[in-house]
């Protein structure tokens, strides 16, 4: 299964009642870590239960007796009691062989939730590979860039809303791969929506700051069309735009006509197929083969040129004046002569 589905699959366990003695969450994605650990401290007890029930240790304050110590006692007039050790990546892999032995026999009323952030955990571990027989080991992975669209979608589902496939790439354009700005950013267009309502790139705009005309995406779509005009007044908006730095912009701009080759790459293969070879929705397939008949091989290999230029003078190399937005609109410019 994805991280998302393994993601999805402890949560409903958590928010069923479902409860393993111990989980060890570990992983470059911070938040998914987060969101369990949120969810099971929620869940697994009540609010008037947390005061002597609810231990938060963390691992540059603790050890493995502490952590041991504190899983044996028995909760206090509830059915469970829950301790969390926080930034156990601070601590040498070794550390956790201390462990093994509550790890094969765990206190029952003790669920014990691990968070080893920002890096993955030496899987060759013994007592690791036990854990995910019997336990809930979780590995908690980036989301790739193609895979955003679909988990703001997913996430807008699990609210009760609704979000096209435009809208979504619009938020993961704008927003990039920051899981938890995304999800607040999100919650907040759902808080906004009544349920079972769609959210629009005018709700977008209103409550995220997004424009829904002169953003990364459309000027994407404008040079992609060859549309002069267009193109030049977004890149005018985008160089005034502090959220749109033009480093940012021009690593989309790279990653959107690297997408046009491999358009070249794949003539003749399905719809379907286009779609894997280019990591996206099918939906935006027709975009990205109408665009790359407008820029043929030869042509995106300039481009591609122009980009590494551009991004070499807004970092000082043989640029003596120019600013960011006279860059940015001189690029927009040259790459669609």
């Amino acid at each position: 299964m994805s991280v998302t589905d393994d993601f999805r699959k402890i949560v409903k366990e958590v928010r069923d009642g479902s409860f393993k003695p111990v989980y060890f969450l570990h992983g470059e994605e911070a938040y998914f870590i987060d969101r369990i650990e949120q969810e099971v401290v929620l869940h697994g007890l009540q609010e008037h239960e947390k005061d002597f029930n609810l231990t938060i240790l963390y691992g540059k304050d603790s050890d493995p007796d502490a952590v041991k110590d504190s899983c044996l006692r028995y909760p206090m007039m509830a059915e469970r009691q829950i301790v969390v050790l926080r930034e156990a990546q601070t601590w040498r892999i070794d550390a956790f062989d201390k462990l093994e032995a509550y790890f094969k026999s765990p206190t029952p009323t003790t669920v014990l939730v691990i968070c080893y952030k920002h890096k993955k955990a030496d899987g060759r571990k013994t007592w690791l590979k036990e854990l995910g027989k019997k336990q809930v080991v979780f590995l908690s992975d980036k989301l790739k860039e193609e895979k955003l669209p679909e988990w703001i979608q997913k996430y807008v589902t699990f609210h009760k809303r609704r979000i096209g496939p435009v809208e979504s790439k619009l938020l993961a354009d704008h927003l990039g791969s920051d899981l938890g700005k995304l999800t607040n950013e999100v919650e907040k267009l759902c808080i906004v929506v009544d349920e079972g309502a769609a959210i629009t790139a005018d709700l977008i705009e209103r409550n995220v700051g997004i424009s829904k005309d002169f953003n990364i995406f459309e000027l994407q779509k404008a040079m992609g069309a060859k549309d002069h005009v267009k193109a030049q007044r977004i890149a005018h908006f985008l160089a005034t735009d502090k959220e749109s730095p033009l480093v940012l912009t021009v690593g989309l701009l790279s990653s959107y006509f690297s997408k046009l080759g491999i358009v070249h790459a794949n003539t003749g293969k399905s719809q379907g197929e286009l779609a894997t070879a280019l990591k996206v929705p099918p939906f935006f397939v027709k975009d990205y083969a109408s665009a790359a008949r407008n820029y043929p091989p030869a042509k995106l290999r300039e481009v591609q040129h122009l980009l590494r230029e551009v991004d070499l003078r807004s970092k000082g190399v043989g640029n003596a004046s120019a600013d960011g937005g006279e860059l940015l609109r001189e690029l927009v410019a040259r790459v669609m002569v």
